[in-house]
This record gives C-alpha cells, structure tokens and sequence, in this order.
C-alpha cells in the first residue's frame, strides 16, 4: 500500500514539475539575463502583473518610443493588437490633443494561462508615440511570467508592423 502511495505521490510531483517548466517556457521566461536567476524566479513565482515603469525589476520591460507621424504610429500600434486575434479592445479614449491616450485590453487565457487586463498608456509628440503598457491577470497568484510576456510580444508585433508599413 506504502508503494502505491509513494508512486501517486511521485507522479504528482512529476506532473507539477512538469507543468511549472511548460509554464515558464511557453511565457519565453529568460533565467540566466540581468538581473540574475534568482531574482527573476522570484518575479515569476510570486507577480501576476507587468508594467514599463523603471519600478518593474525586469530591465526587458520597458517603455517604448516610436517615432514617425502620431497617427500612422497609433495605426501601427493597433494593427499590432490586431495581430492577437483573440484580443479584444475593451476601451479607448481616443486621441485628444495635449492629453494621453489609454486603450484597455482584454487579453483572454488559454490551458497555460489567466485571462489578462492589458492597459496602454499612448503619449503622442510631434515626432511620434511614447507607449507605456500595463498588464494584470485576472487570477491572483503567480502567473510565471504570463503578463511580461504578453507585453514583449505585443512590442514586438508593433515593431513588426513599423517594420511593413513605417510611420513616415
């Protein structure tokens, strides 16, 4: 009887471990980047949300500018949130003259992940967009990195779409 509870036991700990490392590969969690393993161990096993504020403890979330004609920018950025199919628009506020421009974001989960609230902050001079993001699960326990990488690959669908069709 010991036996069979120390192997439904193992295959526990085996389908745990298991899912933990799928989670933080499906989430591209970099390990070995500034500012070191344990600290981003620590941000993926104990954070739900990301943000681009120099606060954030992880240097490849930042604010990012995008330079070139506000309003061919602002299309390149929403094409980028187009790009995720299942992304929904939820809110925005439209582009005031002297006033930033937030959009809000439903970022809907899968079998790896929470749903996400994804909140974009777009700042807009005459040479183009500072776009600051926020992303918070909708669960309240660790996400693994879920929410800086939805940010990461929503930069990098932008700059996919600058790429195609710059903002000049």
């Amino acid at each position: 009887m010991k036996s069979r509870a120390a192997v439904f036991l193992g295959v526990l700990f085996l389908g745990g471990l298991v899912y933990f490392a799928g989670d933080l590969i499906a989430n591209n969690a970099s390990f070995f980047a500034p500012p070191g393993p344990w600290k981003r161990m620590t941000v993926y096993l104990t954070m739900h949300s990301a943000w681009t504020s120099s606060d954030y403890p992880l240097p490849e979330v930042g604010a990012q500018d995008y330079m070139g004609v506000p309003a061919k920018v602002r299309e390149d950025i929403l094409a980028g949130i187009k790009h995720f199919g299942s992304w929904k628009v939820v809110s925005d506020t439209g582009s005031l003259p002297g006033s930033p421009e937030i959009l809000e974001i439903f970022v809907p989960g899968n079998f790896w992940r929470s749903s996400e609230h994804l909140t974009l902050t777009m700042i807009s001079d005459k040479y183009g967009i500072h776009l600051m993001a926020k992303s918070d699960s909708t669960a309240l326990h660790a996400d693994f990195g879920a929410t800086r990488n939805t940010i990461l690959r929503l930069f990098h669908a932008i700059e996919n779409q600058i790429a195609i069709h710059p903002p000049v």
